[in-house]
């Protein structure tokens, strides 16, 4: 008579175990750049700790439109891993793979703001220099004094470099405007009445041909004109503040350019001062209703519509 065997019942515990060897006997691939060091290109795993800083993930649209052949050099610094194992800090690839202690051909960066974002975006790390630390704290130091002063264009020199690299009339117009009247990026382009997009900034930046860039809807002299009726008026300080220009483009809006820098030439200034004394909430609204009532009561003087 033939026996049959009966199955063999698992439990779920035992098959999660079963499961959880055979991930371990699984031999996990690391993430590898090509770094040049000591005259030879080598694969080297890049280990990221909590310390090191995040990619710009706002950017990854533009990494690949970036034109290798116009990046600068720079110099890719390198740390030994072992001063963070000995930390027991936890160093995770680019893929966010948990490396193990003792792994070996494991390098730590040391982030600074011009290489950061390059060690997952060059092909090979050209020029490398290897740092042996001998302690977590020697290694935060060297990054403190290399990136003290380290920082990344201010919005109006960012305008300035699309203006080179683009010869964009509007961008260079706005750039050399607020360069002169020593005034934020925004202000400057409220005294021309138009906004421009931080993704076109950076795009001219990198030579890219960009369409639908706006065109000033204010001459330069038209500009001048305003701002100094704005600084005589509302004071120094204020002019490279944004609710004077916004509050006056809403009013020229109403009536035009002509009429309301009659009404800003005279307007008294103790209306200016009882304004400014007010505690209004919403100072931007507050100043446009200003504007408009002293407008509209003297019809006579200014008005030209």
């Amino acid at each position: 008579m033939k026996t049959v065997e009966k199955p063999v019942k698992v439990s779920a515990n035992e098959v999660t175990n079963a499961y959880n060897e055979m991930d371990m006997r699984q031999e996990v691939i690391y993430n590898t750049v090509k770094a040049n060091i000591n005259g030879g290109v080598e694969n080297i795993i890049l280990g990221y700790s909590i310390y090191n800083m995040e990619r710009p993930k706002d950017k990854l649209g533009l990494i690949s439109l970036l034109d290798k052949e116009k990046v600068l050099d720079v110099i890719f610094h390198l740390a030994n891993a072992d001063i963070f194992w000995k930390e027991g800090i936890e160093l995770k690839d680019a893929n966010g793979n948990t490396i193990p202690e003792g792994t070996p051909n494991v390098y730590v960066p040391c982030d600074t703001a011009d290489t950061y974002w390059r060690f997952e975006v060059d092909e090979i790390l050209e020029h490398v220099e290897v740092h042996k630390f001998v302690s977590l704290q020697e290694y935060g130091q060297a990054i403190g004094n290399t990136t003290l002063y380290s920082r990344k264009p201010n919005n109006v020199e960012s305008l300035g470099f699309a203006a080179i690299a683009s010869k964009n009339p509007t961008y260079n117009s706005i750039y050399n405007f607020a360069k002169k009247h020593g005034i934020p990026m925004n202000t400057a382009m409220s005294f021309f009445d138009i906004k421009l997009k931080q993704t076109q900034t950076m795009q001219l930046v990198m030579g890219l041909n960009v369409k639908d860039v706006p065109e000033l809807k204010r001459t330069e002299e038209e500009a001048e004109v305003l701002i100094e009726a704005v600084e005589q008026v509302f004071g120094k300080q204020e002019k490279g503040k944004r609710y004077a220009v916004n509050s006056i483009n809403t009013v020229i809006r109403k009536f035009d350019l002509q009429t309301v820098l009659c009404a800003l030439s005279k307007i008294p200034a103790a209306l200016v001062t009882a304004y400014k004394i007010s505690e209004c909430h919403e100072k931007e609204s507050c100043l446009v209703a200003e504007l408009v009532l002293f407008i509209s009561a003297r019809q006579e003087g200014c008005l030209t519509k």
